[in-house]
């Protein structure tokens, strides 16, 4: 993983994989409380909503938590790695914006999460995932509508135990890579 500057904008990689994300982890759940609950509920007051920028500090759970930008040196990204330590039992935020010169129906969102995932796309809570599992590529596919401008992806994934990994890739209808929109790491 490498830091990236949140002035720049990036593309999709060569699949349609989203590499850029401003990161913020780990926020350990509460004691007793599975992922299977926790990816429903809120770990961050008014979650949907989240715009942040790489060195905006949040305070969760009384402990003081800095946002920062990773590029996923993979077609994933590795919550572990980037914090490098083990960390079961706890929550992360990937948050990406997706900046389009055009409206773009019928767009795949094909995603990804070792353990449970939860997307909210635009402030609007459109997918969840509530069970723990291993990270299998292109896992669960929906379509979506990228309005002109900026869209916002806030990606929230659990980690029971061991591996704590996320992807998200865009595709058209066809089952092609999008290429043509640009991902930000600002609002």
């Amino acid at each position: 993983m490498s830091n990236a500057s949140a002035a720049d904008a990036f593309k999709p990689d060569r699949e349609g994989y989203i590499r850029h994300w401003v990161m913020l982890a780990p926020i350990s759940l509460p004691e007793g409380e599975t992922g299977s609950e926790a990816i429903f509920k809120e770990q961050i007051k008014d979650e949907a909503a989240l715009r942040p920028k790489a060195g905006d500090k949040i305070k969760v759970g009384g402990k003081e938590l800095t946002w920062q930008n990773i590029t996923a040196s993979t077609n994933y990204f590795d919550f572990t790695a980037i914090v490098k330590f083990l960390n079961d039992r706890e929550a992360g935020y990937a948050v990406t914006y997706i900046e389009c010169e055009t409206e773009k129906a019928d767009v795949i969102m094909a995603v990804a999460s070792n353990d449970e995932g939860r997307i909210y796309f635009n402030g609007v809570d459109i997918y969840v995932f509530g069970e723990p599992r291993t990270l299998v590529l292109d896992a669960d596919k929906g379509r979506v509508t990228l309005k002109k401008g900026i869209n916002v992806v806030v990606f929230k994934i659990i980690n029971e135990q061991g591996n704590w990994q996320g992807a998200m890739r865009l595709l058209d209808k066809s089952g092609a890579p999008v290429k043509d929109v640009r991902i930000k790491l600002s609002p």
